[in-house]
């Protein structure tokens, strides 16, 4: 009996060859599916943890140490509590309070820290970090606020029961890195010294810890909640957004390993589809050697084992990994041979097979069935999520199902009209198209490979268009999320000198536009752009964002003149510096009370200066007098003020943010008359007149909560540490912002908040966005013009991170199944051509004895093979079409919610994967081995 097996098999060796092929593809292709499963999702975990925010990746612990105690042994104690795997850490201390300057005239709202680690991640500007007791060391705006600099001497107050604590400024520094973990947590207004400094207050001191998480702390998403509830038991306030990120971990290596693992169960179900149909048609071949065994008298079974033991040899062969696959394969062979040997001698003898309507209409009726269940579901539930689901059912392979059944239609189509139309062009006289459509009509058998490839080109066409998709969207949540096609960081510089640089770079505004990202610690972003190059740079229009406003109060020149009087008391004028945003302040008087000019030199405005502010004195010394008139401002001889401007109340605004106003302004009679007032509140009173060259409330697009008033109250946000009244223009998202932040004019925000009252500054990350196609030069002039430009980011970056994350793995993983899907198609239709060519081969033989020319015979071959290809890939790209109308990728993009405007159809996705499939299906058909003259 072997002997008799192995004997058909060096004679088939192509079909046995085909088996053992489709049997190894599936299994090779399972397993290694199965493999990469784990593999993606280590690797789609560790990215997003190297992808997460400061916030999601640090533990933050804070508690209050009573006066008396030692902040060392909190901090220890916090210390021996921490159990998870730490990459950094970094303890401090916090005394509340103000610091005030030598004289008590000038007082600022800030905390005295101590922060291990300092000294690493500043970028002193002036002086040294502090070593002794009683140093100090000052953030620019701080400085700036105090009017402080290297050698003044501060005092730090906290409170009634607690030591003022004496300060002397050893330096004044920016962030090396503001964006950095470091300075992530170092929110407010805050002065640093040593910690025993901030002990010799012997107030209430509150100690912090923050602990930079290492990935693997990641994996364990219950041990990070208990670590945080042993903190919290031992009254600390602890802070994390870890365990979130590691629910968020855990839940990316589940939706790789059941996506792709729901690719291997598709590529087993098409390996056994394709098995099933190579041993249908294997078996077909084998209807003589079964007549000939029964004329020698075998019995059944052993006439069944030789005929089937063709098949199961190679089949053991191919699956020696996958016993279950060889078990469902032996069944399938099995009955793939009983239904083809299972006649007597007379009928397997026949080379034409006696028709058997009614199986075959029952087989097509449970296609059709079967189709049409999967479409409803489909159409039922069109937003499920099958990737979230650890079951098995219809959703996950409608696609094959619903190709398979309108392949079915598509058959029957064919058969009919190729039928038809060879009859039609007989009586026509055109022999090679009659040829072919008979040919085609009557063989019916062999066309049920139709609903095979119509499915692989379904499953090709759906994975293709889902992951163009993707990979779309990707970009466009780049793009967004960076702003611009590139974003070079700038080190820390002042606001209207980063204008003035890249516009010096880029005059032309179409290459580099200057940009502050800025807002509340937790809070949305605002976004403060150069408007005039929004849509250049980033393809945004932000012509919204710069109406017109009246036009600053500049001059050049270094003698001011004013025109005034008042009873003993003093003006100052706050000048800001064109270019470079310095404030420098004009001092004039004291007045007397007849009206008298009144002279003042500013050697910074030589080139240009603005005004932004005036006060009295008083506003400064605390001394009381009476009411201020102003007249006239010149500069050299030239009229800045003129005392109709003075009297315009559209020129001249009080505060706009939370503190109250301590000035009441009278204007009228060609002049300005300003009286200090004392509001009784609990605010900061501000007392200082602003000059108008802003439109207030500030336009502004925002996006996501940032757009949202659910109150009647004028909407606003904090600009630069300024809370600024907004004229909201809704928007779906933002550039930077993405679906919840603030866009704003950089110029007239930086103005706004320029010369503001008790500002308390907020973190300021500067940036420069360039366009698409912006030259290499560019950066170089941008460097020219002094400023420190970083490595910045791109879109491609962005893009390739995003694509390292569970979404975009996912999606990779279908398309290679839908590849491998595809190949499973093509040997498939390799056996059904390979067993149809004797009995082809033998029909072209008689036609060119009854002299039909060899060309003729060529192109009615050529055609007849051809023509089920393309109908199978036109099936199966209509039923792709169909199920991306009717439902959405199965896989989104993104785990979260960002919006996903993609349309749901890709016609080049789809077009390159059906040009792959009928490029694949068309060489198996025409240019099958064997082939005879």
């Amino acid at each position: 009996m072997l002997g008799l097996v192995f004997g058909a098999l060096r004679a088939r060796w192509v079909q046995a060859l085909v088996m053992v092929v489709l049997a190894a593809l599936t299994v090779v292709a399972a397993m290694v599916a199965g493999r990469a499963a784990g593999t993606a999702g280590r690797d789609a975990a560790r990215a997003r943890i190297d992808q997460a925010t400061v916030a999601e990746r640090t533990l933050r612990v804070r508690g209050l140490v009573a006066a008396g105690d030692r902040p060392e042994d909190a901090l220890r104690r916090i210390d021996s509590l921490v159990d998870a795997p730490v990459e950094r850490k970094a303890g401090g201390m916090r005394l509340p309070g103000s610091l005030l300057d030598e004289s008590g005239g000038r007082r600022q709202t800030a905390e005295l820290r101590y922060a291990d680690g300092l000294c690493d991640n500043l970028t002193l500007r002036d002086g040294r970090c502090p070593a002794a007791d009683g140093e100090v060391v000052l953030p620019d705006d701080l400085a700036r606020l105090l009017g402080a600099g290297v050698g003044d001497r501060l005092q730090h107050e906290s409170g009634l029961v607690a030591t003022a604590v004496p300060l002397r400024v050893v330096g004044v520094y920016a962030p090396a890195d503001a964006g950095g973990w470091f300075w992530s947590g170092q929110d407010g207004v805050a002065a640093y010294t040593t910690a025993a400094t901030i002990d010799s207050a012997k107030a209430t001191v509150t100690v912090t810890m923050a602990a930079l998480l290492r990935p693997e702390a990641f994996d364990d998403a219950g041990g990070l909640r208990t670590g945080l509830d042993r903190l919290r038991g031992a009254r600390f306030e602890a802070t994390s957004g870890a365990p979130a990120l590691a629910d968020a971990v855990a839940a990316d290596r589940r939706a790789v390993s059941r996506g792709i693992g729901l690719a291997e169960v598709e590529i087993l179900l098409f390996g056994g589809l394709a098995i099933a149909v190579a041993a249908a048609y294997a078996a077909q071949e084998r209807r003589g050697d079964a007549a000939r065994m029964a004329i020698r008298g075998l019995p059944t079974w052993r006439i069944r084992a030789a005929t089937a033991g063709q098949s199961i040899l190679p089949l053991a062969l191919g699956s020696v990994w996958a016993p279950r696959l060889f078990a469902a394969g032996v069944v399938i062979v099995a009955a793939a041979d009983w239904s083809a040997t299972r006649g007597g001698v007379g009928e397997l003898m026949r080379d034409v097979r006696p028709r058997r309507p009614l199986v075959a209409a029952t087989a097509e009726v449970c296609a059709l069935g079967l189709g049409a269940a999967a479409l409803f579901q489909i159409v039922a539930a069109p937003a499920a999520d099958v990737r979230r689901d650890a079951g098995f059912g219809l959703a996950q392979v409608a696609p094959l199902l619903v190709a398979a059944a309108l392949g079915v239609l598509g058959t029957r189509v064919l058969l009919a009209a190729a039928g038809l139309y060879g009859r039609h062009a007989l009586a026509a006289g055109r022999l090679t198209a009659a040829l072919a459509g008979l040919t085609l009509g009557r063989r019916r058998t062999a066309y049920r490979i139709i609903p095979v490839l119509a499915a692989a080109t379904c499953v090709l066409g759906l994975a293709a268009q889902d992951y163009a998709g993707g990979a779309d969207a990707r970009a466009r949540r780049a793009g967004v999320e960076l702003g611009a096609d590139r974003v070079l960081p700038v080190a820390p510089v002042n606001r209207e000198r980063l204008l003035a640089a890249v516009r010096a770079a880029d005059p032309g505004g179409h290459e580099a536009m200057a940009v502050v990202v800025t807002g509340p610690s937790g809070g949305p972003p605002v976004i403060a752009v150069d408007s005039a190059r929004l849509r250049s740079v980033a393809g945004v229009d932000g012509a919204a964002l710069h109406p017109a406003a009246p036009a600053p109060l500049a001059f050049s020149g270094t003698d001011l003149q004013l025109a005034a009087s008042g009873d003993g008391a003093r003006v100052r004028l706050l000048l800001g510096v064109d270019g470079t945003g310095e404030q420098v302040v004009a001092e004039f008087g004291p007045l007397s009370a007849q009206p008298a000019r009144y002279r003042a030199t500013v050697p910074a405005c030589v080139r240009g200066c603005r005004v932004e502010a005036l006060e009295t004195a008083a506003a400064v010394t605390g001394q009381d007098h009476g009411p201020v008139e102003l007249r006239e401002l010149a500069a050299g001889g030239t009229v800045v003020v003129a005392g109709d401007v003075f009297a315009d109340p559209v020129r001249w605004r009080t505060t706009i943010g939370q503190q109250a106003s301590g000035v009441q302004v009278a204007q009228g009679g060609g002049g300005l008359r300003l009286t200090d007032v004392r509001p009784r509140t609990d605010r900061p009173v501000d007392s200082r007149l602003y000059a108008v060259d802003t439109p207030v409330p500030l336009p502004a697009l925002a996006a996501g909560e940032a757009a949202e008033n659910n109150t009647n109250d004028q909407p606003s946000a904090s600009v630069f540490g300024v809370s600024v009244p907004l004229d909201l223009r809704p928007a779906a998202l933002v550039p930077r912002g993405g679906g919840n932040g603030v866009l704003v004019d950089l110029e007239y925000s930086a103005r706004i908040a320029a010369a503001a009252v008790g500002v308390i500054p907020a973190a300021e990350h500067p940036e420069v966005w360039l366009a698409p196609g912006a030259s290499g030069a560019v950066v170089d002039r941008l460097r020219a013009a002094g400023l420190d430009v970083g490595g910045g980011d791109s879109v491609a970056a962005a893009k390739e991170r995003a694509g390292r994350l569970a979404p975009a793995v996912t999606l990779l993983g279908d398309l290679a199944a839908a590849g491998v899907v595809l190949l499973l198609a093509a040997v498939a239709a390799f056996v059904v051509a390979a067993v149809d060519r004797r009995d082809r081969d033998a029909e072209l033989a008689a036609l060119r004895r009854q002299g039909v020319a060899h060309g003729t015979v060529r192109r009615v071959e050529r055609r007849a093979a051809l023509a089920p290809v393309l109908v199978a890939v036109l099936v199966g790209v209509a039923a792709s079409v169909l199920l991306r109308l009717l439902a959405p990728p199965p896989v989104r993009p993104f785990s979260d919610r960002w919006p996903v405007p993609e349309p749901s159809v890709q016609p080049l996705a789809l077009l390159v994967a059906g040009a792959v499939a009928l490029a694949l299906f068309g060489a198996v058909a025409v240019l099958h081995p064997g082939r005879r003259r």
